[in-house]
């Protein structure tokens, strides 16, 4: 069983691939599916009820363990995907550093769509091949910017 957010639920569907991270075996993910939905919102926690559906032949698995679930599935889009450190915020917008050469350096206001760790969903404002500064680019933004 794991908790859903209710600002997630609507994301969720029975059969899409799920993760299982254990603190016991840290470096031993468990992959399952989604087998089932309940239909009720914890009160006190705000979240609803989803069945995990995961083989464990050698039992290492127990009731009650702590974990965290990841929840993979497709959206059927394409977007465009930067590294995350690439993202700069400043002045309630997203900003990235699109790199042409040494000498041109543009900053450019982006809209995001979806930001998943390391990953971030473009969803305009850059252009399928452009090179994105990804390592110190606050230093760059901020530099140019002043």
């Amino acid at each position: 069983m794991a908790n859903v957010n209710e600002s997630d639920i609507a994301k969720i569907q029975v059969g899409y691939d799920a993760t299982v991270n254990t603190l016991a075996f840290p470096d031993a993910p468990f992959k399952g599916k989604i087998d089932k939905i309940f239909n009720a919102i914890d009160p006190e926690t705000k979240s609803m009820k989803v069945r995990v559906k995961i083989p464990n032949p050698d039992f290492k698995l127990k009731p009650e363990m702590h974990c965290t679930v990841s929840v993979s599935f497709s959206e059927n889009k394409k977007m465009i995907a930067i590294p995350s450190s690439a993202v700069i915020f400043d002045k309630s917008k997203y900003w990235v550093m699109a790199f042409k050469d040494k000498h041109n350096i543009e900053t450019r206001r982006v809209d995001i769509y979806r930001q998943l760790g390391e990953i971030t969903y473009i969803k305009s404002g850059l252009k399928e091949g452009e090179t994105v500064i990804s390592k110190n680019g606050l230093l760059i933004y901020d530099a140019i910017n002043d």
